[in-house]
């Protein structure tokens, strides 16, 4: 008899959930069958996403068939990560609906309980998925993100600013020097700038195209390509990242707060709201914030 190594976990698999949730705050929960990744624990409507469904589809199928209503409009809410027994791990789009039609009531083949409760108090926290409840707690359907153009775009100065601060603490001899991964400071720059471009030109085309799902920048063939050009000076990248973010600001600007909570396709994640593709540039910026200072402390102990 041979010792077989067990399968490694399948995953991530796409879900979508739904938040009902009632005038007193009280949100429908579920009590799963004890059988399948999430045996015997509670948490929101929940269904898989079919190769041939969107993330919507499986919603209205959620519904419909685990619940029992007639849908109603629905708004995209936030991604969450989930991990079943078994190490199955799932990636949930969660999704505030309204104005259903009927009295929820749980479907006997899906789930063996049902509970209108408020998800932070904790007697019912403790029973839910972990990552469920800790969402519903912090959140209660509330979105921790910026929700308006003029506080993305404060976002957006913030993290230039505190980018060009870790470029000014590299010591101005090894700016163009590899310090950190193979990257110079000026380089850390030059890829800003392109990234920029990147997340503006796919999140306008998330917004403007129907079914568009969002393209994930490529590192590694940016960085081939960029080593075989001529290396700009720091004024003209300079130039070029300021020019870039001029035009991420007339464009931001050109936004109704309201069109920040429209979301699109993600290939990944199922669903991404607009909002969170601006403030992935501010992300973006922190991130290489910090690869900065690390060269600063790189250079100076060099």
């Amino acid at each position: 008899m041979t010792n077989e190594s067990p399968a490694p976990p399948v995953g991530p698999l796409l879900a979508s959930a739904a938040v009902m949730r009632r005038d007193d705050g009280r949100v429908l929960l579920l009590q799963h069958l004890d059988e399948g990744p999430f045996a015997g624990r509670w948490s929101l409507p929940i269904a898989g996403v079919g190769e041939d469904e969107t993330a919507e589809d499986a919603l209205s199928r959620v519904l419909r068939e685990h619940v029992h209503v007639q849908p109603g409009p629905f708004d995209f809410e936030d991604t969450l990560y989930v991990t079943g027994d078994g190490g199955m791990r799932f990636v949930v789009n969660a999704f505030l609906c309204h104005g259903w039609q009927g009295e929820p009531r749980f479907n006997a083949k899906h789930y063996a309980d049902a509970v209108w409760a408020q998800p932070a108090t904790p007697s019912v926290a403790s029973e839910l998925l972990p990552e469920v409840g800790e969402w519903l707690a912090r959140t209660l359907g509330e979105p921790d993100h910026p929700q308006t153009v003029d506080a993305l775009g404060a976002l957006l100065d913030e993290t230039r600013g505190a980018l060009l601060a870790a470029f000014q603490s590299v010591p101005e001899r090894a700016r163009e020097t590899p310090l950190v991964d193979g990257w110079s400071a000026l380089d850390v720059l030059a890829h800003t700038a392109d990234v920029e471009t990147y997340y503006r030109e796919e999140t306008e085309r998330l917004l403007r195209l129907p079914g568009h799902t969002w393209r994930s920048f490529n590192d590694a063939q940016w960085d081939d390509v960029h080593r075989t050009r001529p290396v700009d000076d720091l004024e003209t990248v300079r130039g070029r990242l300021d020019a870039e973010r001029e035009r991420t600001r007339f464009w931001l600007a050109s936004l109704a707060d309201e069109q920040l909570e429209q979301y699109g396709n993600h290939h990944e994640r199922g669903a991404v709201r607009i909002s969170d593709r601006i403030e992935k540039i501010a992300r973006h910026e922190r991130e290489h914030a910090e690869q900065l200072l690390a060269m600063s402390d790189a250079a100076r102990d060099a």
